[in-house]
C-alpha cells in the first residue's frame, strides 16, 4: 500500500446545554422552527450540487426564512445530504438538527460553579451564550481542543431531543501522515459480531473473533420482559427498561470496540477496513425469531464506535463495497455460495472458517485495489 489516506481525523464529541432559560430556550425553538423550514424549501429542489443550489434558492431562502447567511447556507448543506442519501425517495425533516459553522459558535473555559464551559452561539442579531456539561472522556477531548493547537472545533449541531437542547461538536486535527502498510480487514456477522486479521506481507495473521452471543442474550431478555410489560400496559417500565438495556449493550460495544483498536495497534502502520453495509439486513431472512434476533445486532453503532477510537489514535478507517466478500476463495478467488460455518471452496478445495475467510477478502479490497472504497462512515448517528 504506497498511497496516503485522508488528510484529517474527524471526532465528534456530544455535551449536554445546561437548563437555558426561558428566553434562550425560546430562542432555540424558534431558529429549529425556520431552520427546518429552510431545509425542507432547499431539499425541494432535488438540486445535489451545493454551488448550483446556491444560485437558484439562496436568496429566496434569505427573505422568506428570516436566517443569518450562515445558517441559511448549513441548511442548504443539509438538504444536499439528504437529498443525496435519500436517492429520490420522500423524507421528512423532523429529525434535522441545526449546523453553525466556526464563524458563529466559540466554546470557551471559565471558572463558574455550574460548569467550567461556555458555548456562544450567533443564532440571530444577538449572541446569547449556553452552560454545556460534557462527561468525563468527552471533558479530556474538549480540553485537547481548547489548549492544545492540535484540535479544532469545526462545528456544532444543536440537537433537541426528549424537550432537552443537546450540542455535537465536531473537532478535527490533522493526520501524522504515514503511509498505511497493514490492512486489518473486519467482518460483522450473526454469530461473531466481529472477525478480525491483519494481512502482514499478504498473508493473514492473528485471526481474532468477537462473540454476539452477549448481545443477544441481552436483547432477548428484554424482549421477553418488554412483551409481558407491554401485556400489562407498563408502558413507563418499559421505556426506562430500554435505557438500561442501551446502556448494557452500549457497554459491550465500547470494550469490543476498545480490544478491535488495541489489536490494530500492533502492527506497524494500521489501517482498518470494514464493508459498507448497506443491504445486510435485507439479505437475511431466516424466520421470524432468527431475524429478529439478527436485526438486533447493533452493526452501525459498533463501525462508529471502531472508527471514532481508531481516529484518536491516528488510524484510519476505509470502507469497501462488500460484494462476494463471504463468497470468494482468499486462496484461489473462486467465488461460490457458502452456507455452513466452514468456506468449502469447491476449485481449490480449501476449507476454512466462513467469516475469518471474509475478513480476509475485506482486508485485501484495499491491497489488492478490488474494492477502493471510501472514507465515508455508516450514515446517521
Amino acid at each position: 500500500m504506497g498511497r496516503s489516506l485522508k488528510a484529517e481525523v474527524k471526532v465528534t464529541i456530544q455535551g449536554k446545554i445546561l437548563n437555558p432559560n426561558r428566553e434562550k430556550r425560546h430562542k432555540l425553538n424558534v431558529v429549529l422552527e425556520k431552520y427546518r423550514k429552510a431545509v425542507k424549501f432547499f431539499a425541494s429542489f432535488k438540486i445535489r450540487d451545493k454551488t448550483l443550489l446556491q444560485e437558484k434558492a439562496y436568496k429566496e431562502a434569505r427573505m422568506r426564512f428570516g436566517l443569518s447567511s450562515t445558517l441559511t447556507q448549513t441548511a442548504r448543506d443539509k438538504a444536499v445530504e439528504l437529498v443525496k442519501e435519500n436517492e429520490g425517495r420522500e423524507f421528512h425533516v423532523h429529525r434535522v438538527s441545526i449546523r453553525v459553522n466556526y464563524r458563529a459558535f466559540k466554546l470557551v473555559k471559565r471558572d463558574t460553579k455550574l460548569t467550567p464551559y461556555w458555548l456562544y452561539l450567533q443564532l440571530d442579531g444577538e449572541g446569547a451564550w449556553y452552560p454545556v456539561q460534557f462527561g468525563k472522556r468527552q471533558e479530556e477531548m474538549i480540553e485537547d481542543a481548547l489548549v492544545e493547537d492540535e484540535w479544532s472545533l469545526q462545528q456544532v449541531e444543536l440537537v433537541k431531543r426528549g424537550g432537552e437542547w443537546y450540542a455535537y461538536f465536531t473537532l478535527e486535527k490533522p493526520f501524522k501522515g504515514y503511509k498505511p502498510q497493514t490492512a486489518i480487514g473486519i467482518d460483522l456477522g450473526k454469530r461473531n459480531l466481529a472477525t478480525v486479521v491483519a494481512l502482514v506481507n499478504d498473508k493473514p495473521v492473528k485471526g481474532t473473533f468477537f462473540r454476539s452471543s452477549k448481545i443477544k442474550e441481552v436483547r432477548h431478555k428484554y424482549f421477553n420482559i418488554r412483551k409481558k410489560l407491554q401485556e400489562k400496559r407498563r408502558l413507563d417500565v418499559v421505556r426506562r427498561l430500554r435505557g438500561k438495556e442501551r446502556r448494557i449493550v452500549n457497554h459491550e460495544l465500547h470494550v469490543i470496540s476498545k480490544k478491535i483498536v488495541e489489536y490494530a495497534k500492533q502492527f506497524p502502520s494500521p489501517v482498518i477496513v470494514m464493508e459498507r453495509l448497506t443491504g445486510i439486513r435485507e439479505n437475511f431472512e431466516r424466520g421470524k425469531k432468527l431475524n429478529r434476533r439478527f436485526h438486533s445486532l447493533p452493526f452501525r453503532k459498533l463501525q462508529s464506535m471502531i472508527e471514532y477510537k481508531a481516529k484518536l489514535e491516528d488510524i484510519n478507517v476505509i470502507y469497501i463495497n462488500p460484494k462476494n466478500t463471504s463468497r470468494t476463495c482468499h486462496r484461489c478467488g473462486h467465488v461460490t455460495r457458502a452456507d455452513r460455518r466452514e468456506y468449502r471452496c469447491p476449485k481449490c478445495g480449501m476449507i476454512y472458517n466462513r467469516d475469518l475467510n471474509a475478513s480476509i477478502n475485506i482486508a485485501r479490497a484495499l491491497t489488492r485495489g478490488t474494492g477502493r472504497g471510501s472514507v465515508n462512515g455508516p450514515k446517521g448517528r
